[in-house]
């Protein structure tokens, strides 16, 4: 006779059973510590035939081990396992709620046709939050133990009263090192309606990606009212490997384009075509989630727990969440089957798109060879398939649980045990106000579930009915054999062609409109020309001026917009347009180039004034011996110099070569563009010479489609030279394509950025040092869309660190380590390209130290209108990132002050607002 007192086992005391399944029987318990405190639980129990099973107690001593080392919110807590008189058992957080499965019956049963969308999508990014945690979790050795839980389903979801997502029972969850060795080959484990195509093929080499397969086919499940794979075991296996199944928007038209994206790239037949990762999915999940409804709270969910298990909690005496009058509004719209819209949602599929076809590689027509494939029918709220199903001959049968072993007689198999096991107590089973259950006690209290024991795998092609063969064939449609599938597509197909007939006539009487419109405005725009405004002359609204340029010192080379003007200054420049934005050079040997960008707003004479700054005059060679030559003329200009090997006197004219002069000068005109000694007080960096066209040099790079916006971020970090502090994970970018200057270049780093716009991307690093002592790489990410899986390349140090060419960048030397100084950035004019967004104003710069390890670890850009700080380098190197050199202008200027001596007060306000140089 069943005891109905609690039952003591060890430091618990077991209050009432909860479920019994084929492997384990969980108890609802408490257990009791020190000085009296209690904390309720579950425990979870191997039944008695099972303890003397050694590898079976030794995978879920396994389980209990893995499982007990995750913490995390969307995952049921396990914290003890051990043994109990020869009893096994685990004892696991107790979650004060539901399983997924029956909150969706009870959702059905309250009106509910299809489960609400957008607490849909919030289930399934928890659940796959938790997911991913278990997938990359570490073990004691540091190493991913390669957890799968392969058995996701909704009973092994749970709900709380709270509102969270709890994921339970990895029973047959394994690691890849350890578990794989002890897991029997050819054998299917789990719920085989939640199959991925690998795990119904009986694939060993399951990952992560079978899990989020099978985190889709609850999504699945979740909107569309039922699961997309359903019937017999030999029927559904076929199904699942050749991806046989409808639509979702097929069974919910209010499914939308985006979220049925998001489960066919989640459900895909290949593992490789699909989401990597839970993260990946949640993160699609959530963003479509907010997009669609910006106003939704996880408050949301508790409510309507507390709305669908009344009756539970009152009978348990909790404090349903209280329940809003906005809610209640919600509800009923849910309960309706409105919808209602918001920005950006789409419209229900039509069959002429055929959404499920190129983009949906897991939920697809089927095939049309498939004759004599049983169609899945949808199934009433208030069937329970646990009690009958439909026989392929029509009839009714009850179905066994063929999990449980039994004798010949049909009574349970007796134990093989050498000893006697511990019975398992007989305690009350847990009450249930679950009125719509035929058979069986669901839970109040929902807890862990079992899976079912391991199932044969079978040969997929020897699962059809013998009898298919010789079955009549079904009539056929356009694409082979007629299916549901075919059904759904015509009708939805008259659907589409009726409104596309509505749009085509609305097309036509909008196109009478808009033509009469556009031939009533050319007929008012003709007159106002010709009759109204008779005296217009063609060009003369387009004002010109003139330009008063002088220069100090004069002489110099005028060139307006890249033309030379016949010349020198002072020179008068006509004809310069009003209004328009010109350009204007002035060169002069032995001097530094003025360059000034200017718009005239006036057709009074603009006087233009250019102070020519000159170049740093060549050092002084050291005299040479002279010796003096008592015989040579007075009046010859000759110096006799001493050769060190016979004492020899040779005589060198001193009137130097005019050619090798002007040789010189225009060496080091060209030079003072490029290298920069300080002390000065301005750097001039010019986009005409200190440019590096990025795509000569050996860069990373990616093509990308300029119609898309890509968010992008780096993984890892890579070191330009040896010693610490060194490595770094940011990196500078190039993005070839018609966008502004100013956003084609930047930096990179594990923080997410936006570039659009762009047809090629290239990633870089600068390094003077050469790729000798480079070292590591570095992943760069490119996600273009939450319903598209991201792309990825690498940067690595030695073959993609760029060593800029002395004639594309521009160098200040001489700067003192140990020294403070000040960089002002002057909002000047410059241009990388001539078109309306070719304007730039910031120039990527590297510093470097006097030390290889004092190299900075990350590059900075310089951008106009600012200041910065820089201590401890020894020289700047700055550079235009661009891809052609040709047409660029201006210049940007920079100011250097060393506020090294400055007072205290005088340095604060001069550093006030820059922005401090990071090592």
């Amino acid at each position: 006779m069943a005891e109905t007192s609690p039952q003591q086992f060890g430091k618990y005391v077991l209050l009432s059973k909860i479920a019994a399944g084929g492997m384990a029987v969980t108890y609802r318990a408490r257990m009791t510590g020190a000085a009296g405190v209690t904390k309720p639980c579950v425990i979870k129990q191997i039944l008695p035939h099972f303890v003397d099973d050694s590898d079976f107690v030794e995978m879920f001593i396994g389980e209990a081990r893995l499982v007990a080392s995750m913490s995390h919110s969307n995952i049921a807590q396990v914290f003890d396992f051990g043994e109990v008189d020869g009893q096994y058992f685990i004892a696991m957080e107790l979650v004060q709620g539901q399983p997924l499965s029956k909150v969706l019956r009870r959702a059905q049963k309250a009106g509910m046709g299809f489960f609400p969308e957008p607490l849909a999508l919030h289930i399934a990014s928890k659940l796959c939050d938790g997911l991913d945690y278990a997938h990359r979790h570490v073990g004691e050795d540091g190493m991913e133990m390669g957890l799968v839980h392969r058995d996701v389903s909704p009973d092994n979801v749970l709900i709380s009263y709270e509102g969270e997502v709890k994921v339970i029972d990895f029973g047959i969850a394994k690691a890849t090192s350890v578990v794989e060795a002890k897991t029997s080959p050819g054998t299917l484990k789990g719920k085989y309606p939640y199959f991925s195509p690998e795990q119904a093929q009986g694939r060993q080499d399951l990952d992560a990606r079978t899990d989020v397969y099978a985190a889709g086919v609850v999504l699945y499940e979740m909107v569309c009212g039922r699961r997309p794979y359903e019937g017999e075991f030999v029927a559904v296996l076929p199904r699942i490997v050749s991806g046989d199944c409808l639509p979702p928007s097929a069974v919910n038209p209010s499914v939308s384009a985006e979220l049925e994206t998001v489960i066919s790239h989640a459900m895909a037949i290949d593992r490789d075509s699909r989401y990597q990762t839970g993260k990946e999915l949640s993160e699609s999940l959530v963003e479509l989630l907010y997009r669609d409804n910006p106003r939704f709270t996880p408050a949301m969910l508790s409510q309507l727990m507390a709305y669908l298990f009344a009756e539970e909690l009152a009978a348990e005496g909790r404090k349903a969440p209280e329940v809003t009058p906005a809610f209640k509004e919600q509800l009923a719209l849910w309960q309706t089957g409105y919808a209602e819209p918001s920005q950006g949602r789409a419209r229900p599929l039509s069959s002429n798109s055929q959404r499920s076809s190129p983009g949906s590689p897991g939920v697809r027509k089927p095939p049309s060879d498939g004759g004599g494939r049983p169609t899945s029918e949808r199934r009433s709220p208030t069937s329970n398939p646990a009690v009958r199903r439909v026989t392929s001959s029509g009839g009714m049968r009850r179905v066994t649980n063929p999990n449980m072993p039994r004798s010949e007689g049909g009574a349970r198999r007796p134990t093989t045990s050498e000893r006697s096991a511990p019975p398992v107590p007989e305690l009350p089973d847990e009450p249930s106000t679950d009125a719509g259950l035929v058979e069986g006690v669901v839970p109040t209290l929902a807890a862990p579930r079992d899976t079912p024991v391991e199932t044969p795998a079978v040969d997929i092609s020897a699962m059809m009915p013998s009898g298919a063969v010789n079955r009549p064939p079904p009539a056929r449609g356009p694409n082979g054999f007629r299916t549901a599938a075919d059904e759904a597509r015509d009708k939805l197909a008259a659907e589409e062609a009726e409104r596309a007939s509505k749009r085509q006539q609305q097309v036509r009487t909008l196109s009478v409109y808009i033509f009469g419109s556009a031939a009533v405005l050319l007929v008012i725009g003709l007159l106002y020309n010709f009759v109204f405004k008779s005296d217009w002359v063609p060009g003369e609204s387009e004002a010109t001026t003139t330009l008063w340029v002088t220069s100090k010192p004069a002489g110099a080379q005028v060139k307006l917009n890249n033309h030379e003007l016949v010349g020198r200054t002072p020179l008068m420049v006509e004809g310069v347009i009003v209004g328009q934005a010109n350009t204007l050079v002035l060169t002069l040997p032995g001097h530094l180039a003025w360059t000034r960008r200017f718009t005239p707003t006036s057709k009074l004479v603009e006087p233009i004034n250019a102070e020519l700054q000159p170049l740093n005059p060549p050092a002084t060679p050291p005299e040479l011996p002279v010796a003096a030559n008592p015989t040579a003329d007075a009046g010859t200009e000759a110096q006799a110099v001493a050769t060190p090997d016979a004492g020899a006197v040779v005589a060198a004219a001193e009137t130097p070569d005019a050619g090798a002069e002007a040789a010189q000068a225009g060496d080091a005109e060209l030079r003072a563009l490029h290298e920069v000694d300080y002390p000065t007080r301005v750097l001039v960096l010019r986009p005409m010479y200190n440019a590096a066209p990025i795509p000569e040099y050996n860069a990373a790079s990616i093509d990308l489609n300029p119609g898309a916006a890509y968010s992008v971020w780096t993984e890892g970090n890579a070191s330009l030279a040896e010693g610490r502090g060194t490595a770094s994970g940011t990196l500078a970018y190039y993005a070839e394509g018609d966008l502004p200057a100013d956003n084609s270049f930047g930096l990179l780093s594990a923080s997410m950025r936006t570039i659009k716009g762009a047809k090629k991307l290239y990633v870089f690093a600068l390094d003077d040092n050469g790729p000798d002592d480079n070292s590591g790489t570095i992943r760069v990410n490119l996600r273009q869309s939450a319903y598209v899986p991201p792309r990825s390349f690498n940067f690595d140090a030695k073959t993609n660190a760029v060593q800029l060419k002395p004639e594309h960048q521009v160098v200040l030397r001489g700067l003192n380590p140990r020294s403070t100084y000040l960089f002002t950035v002057r909002d000047d004019f410059a241009e990388l390209r001539s078109s309306a967004n070719g304007r730039v104003r910031q120039v990527l710069c590297v510093e470097r130290g006097p030390d290889a390890d004092s190299v900075r670890s990350t590059h900075r850009l310089l951008e106009t209108g600012k200041r910065y700080q820089v201590t401890g380098a020894e020289d700047l190197r700055c550079t235009f990132p661009d891809s052609k050199l040709t047409d660029n202008q201006g210049a940007i200027e920079v100011d250097v002050v060393d506020v090294t001596v400055m007072s205290r007060k005088e340095r604060a306000e001069a550093l006030k607002g820059s922005r401090r140089s990071e090592r």
